[in-house]
């Protein structure tokens, strides 16, 4: 398959900032949040315990080379999981994830992107009901990633109201996109950031620089810092739960750089990702002749621990 030329042009840079400021006008609503407008997942089925999205490819979400970006796999991983399990819960309740493995094929993530995910429902077993979801990322026929979790329904925050997401609703109005003029202090600071992502990027890569932390390598892993804000943030104002793994697994990468193929993880979500920043500290606990395993611990301020993952590493096959 043909890849998507690296070069961003000025065309490319203008229609990210309109897609921005599309995503923004929606977010408003507070029934998504700005990344799954921005990225734009597209519903194909919704139903019996079943979802089906699509993830479209083009500047605003692949890396120079053409594949999508591990950010934006993610987040769409953990909505088409979450999906599945929303069918058995009132359209306005919140959901969290507890726990998700990811394991990647290694088949490219080129062109469009479709997950498919299944829920047989919430367990009557536990105080606080917990559903498992497994599915699939496929793209051009070829599974891409194999995925799994566990969610839960708590309560919303208090005075948080939060209405269906778009595929709950029998009916979205379109809305226009807002003006630079019509922004408030926190859209304005995510119009920042997207047009420092695009100076940051100008052959591409453009969510590596929006989404992705500055990694630092150590003698023992990596370390990291994510500013945290509505870039990442979901519905009730805590990190997005697929970019905060994006931010463990970046790091854990970074802690490995000669294991440069991630080939699975598998993630604990302890506590809510939010304040200023998170920083991520990664530990390589076994790096052989061919593959590497590294534990990855996120916290917030004050030492909090937001997240735990343990990943696995490779190196790649000869051509």
């Amino acid at each position: 398959m043909r890849q998507l030329r690296a070069m961003m042009s000025p065309a490319d840079e203008k229609k990210i900032c309109e897609r921005a400021l599309q995503a923004l006008a929606r977010n408003r609503d507070p029934g998504y949040h700005f990344g799954g407008h921005f990225l734009d997942l597209h519903c194909r089925r919704f139903e019996a315990g079943e979802a089906a999205f699509e993830l479209a490819p083009g500047p605003h979400c692949v890396d120079p080379d053409g594949t999508m970006n591990l950010a934006a796999l993610l987040l769409f991983a953990d909505m088409t999981l979450s999906a599945a399990n929303r069918l058995h819960v009132d359209p306005s309740a919140r959901t969290a994830t507890l726990a998700m493995r990811i394991e990647f094929t290694g088949a490219p993530a080129l062109g469009a992107l479709r997950a498919e995910a299944k829920s047989h429902g919430f367990s009557p077993h536990t105080a606080l009901a917990q559903a498992a979801s497994a599915g699939t990322i496929r793209a051009t026929g070829a599974v891409v990633a194999r995925m799994s979790g566990i969610w839960v329904s708590p309560p919303a925050p208090l005075g948080r109201v939060l209405n269906p997401l778009p595929w709950e609703r029998k009916h979205a109005a379109a809305v226009p996109a807002l003006a630079p003029a019509q922004l408030d202090p926190l859209e304005k600071n995510v119009m920042r950031r997207v047009r420092q992502a695009l100076r940051d990027a100008p052959r591409g890569g453009f969510l590596r620089n929006l989404w992705q932390p500055a990694v630092r390598h150590t003698p023992r892993g990596a370390v990291s810092r994510l500013a945290v804000g509505m870039h990442v943030g979901n519905r009730v104002g805590h990190v997005q739960g697929g970019l905060l793994l994006n931010a463990a697994l970046v790091t854990a990468i970074g802690a490995v750089p000669h294991h440069p193929l991630l080939t699975a993880a598998s993630a604990w979500f302890i506590s809510p990702g939010q304040g200023k920043a998170l920083r991520s500290r990664s530990t390589v606990l076994q790096k052989g002749r061919n593959v590497a395993v590294v534990r990855t611990e996120v916290f917030a301020a004050g030492g909090r621990r937001v997240l735990e993952a343990v990943s696995n590493h490779a190196i790649a096959a000869r051509a």
